[in-house]
């Protein structure tokens, strides 16, 4: 099959490309992170072999600073892009889960995931049902499985209290395996260190505000996986080198890129294809729309009161609902318009994990929204498939839809 320009170059023709000073700087820190965060699971066998807990957790709304601040070792289940993984879960499950879920227990099954098989917990999030059924292959397997609950419908008095509720069970299961009560003092410090790594990362991503932004999304969602990975003080640290770096720094894209939203479930950590093609097209995605990156950094956690109600109420509360979360289309869509106006979008990339029915459905809810709008919008659906034969057609309607952008801006 012949290959698109922009899949030969991915296969074929290494990008050339010359950075100015700052955004080297920015690179060669990146790499350090990149090191830090790959050498994670080989640090906590010799945390393991020391006496630590070591618990491996997926979502957001279970609070890493309570496993942290209980003196255990966290680490987050994010890695997905490997078509193998989900391949490998169909002795236990059918085929039609999204590949991101279904990487979780592939991951595992193929010794991809590192770190589970020696985990004092797995800790799942329960918040629809591709999670659920990945929870419960793991239970089968005998691993030592702990789910959240958290409810679909964060509007209402009963969910927020039952989520609290969850929150205080899961601290009750935390203090049990750590064998000592939780300081509250250093959950306070945890969640002050997490706000100012969103606050860095909050800054970073205005930044791409500007006509041409100085950081790729390719880089900039790679940023975000290593703060997941790495400690507070040194993501604090990086990230305020970077900001540093970055902030009077010259764009990296070429003049007059046409500016993309992406939006969907996550880009997880590996599942890096898409945005280097759409870059490689020519486009530049000056924001996101994901149930990661940007819509964290603007949480902040309150440090004083009650940690479960701190938690809980900048996490479940306030947040700009997710996907998941129903009825709030209405709260997305009035907040997708604001960050087209305020990263002066040119289109939007739907970026469609296969089977993952709530964000299909909700696609059909926003293409209808934006009929009229003159704000084109495309959906790239994904099984993790990045074979050359299955990438070239990707690259062709991704150029295409790149070149309708510029075409536009003329």
């Amino acid at each position: 099959m012949l290959l698109t320009k922009v899949a030969r170059r991915m296969y074929v023709e290494p990008i050339k490309t010359t950075y100015c000073k700052e955004v080297y700087q920015v690179k060669e820190i990146m790499h350090k992170l990149d090191r830090l965060a790959s050498n994670r699971p080989i640090e906590l066998v010799e945390r393991k072999s020391e006496g630590k807990k070591i618990i491996e957790y997926y979502g957001d709304f279970v609070p890493e600073q309570w496993i942290v601040a209980a003196g255990a070792e966290p680490y987050l289940i994010m890695k997905g892009g490997d078509p193998q993984s989900p391949e490998a879960t169909l002795d236990y499950s059918i085929r039609f889960m999204n590949p991101l879920a279904a990487s979780m227990v592939g991951n595992y099954l193929r010794g991809v995931d590192r770190v589970m098989p020696m985990a004092d917990g797995v800790v799942i999030q329960q918040h629809d049902c591709h999670y659920g059924r990945m929870s419960e292959i793991l239970e089968f397997k005998g691993l030592p499985v702990y789910k959240v609950g958290v409810p679909a419908d964060n509007m209402v008095g009963i969910s927020r209290e039952y989520y609290r509720h969850e929150l205080r069970e899961f601290r009750d299961y935390l203090e049990k395996l750590v064998g000592h009560p939780l300081d509250e003092n250093a959950v306070r410090e945890c969640y002050e260190k997490t706000n100012k790594i969103n606050e860095l990362m909050h800054k970073i991503s205005e930044l791409r505000k500007k006509d041409n932004p100085p950081i790729t999304f390719s880089d900039f969602i790679k940023l975000n996986h290593y703060t997941m990975r790495v400690d507070y003080d040194t993501s604090i640290e990086a990230l305020t080198q970077i900001y540093e770096e970055l902030k009077d720094a010259p764009g990296v894209h070429k003049d007059g890129a046409p500016r993309i939203l992406i939006m969907g479930r996550a880009v997880a950590e590996g599942d890096y294809v898409v945005p280097g093609l759409i870059e490689g097209a020519g486009g530049c995605i000056a924001c996101d729309f994901l149930d990661e990156a940007i819509r964290p950094y603007n949480m902040v956690i309150p440090t004083e009161g009650d940690i479960v109600d701190a938690y809980a109420k900048s996490i479940y509360d306030d947040r700009v609902p997710q996907c998941i979360f129903q009825p709030s289309w209405e709260t997305r869509f009035e907040h997708l318009k604001e960050l087209v106006k305020e990263f002066n979008i040119d289109g939007i990339l739907w970026y469609q994990l296969a089977f993952d029915e709530i964000y299909d459905m909700e696609y059909t809810c926003y293409a209808k929204w934006l009929q009229g709008s003159n704000l084109p919008i495309m959906k790239l659906e994904t099984s993790y498939e990045y074979s050359r034969e299955a990438t070239a057609p990707l690259a062709t309607r991704i150029e295409s839809f790149v070149d309708s952008l510029k075409e536009g801006k003329k």
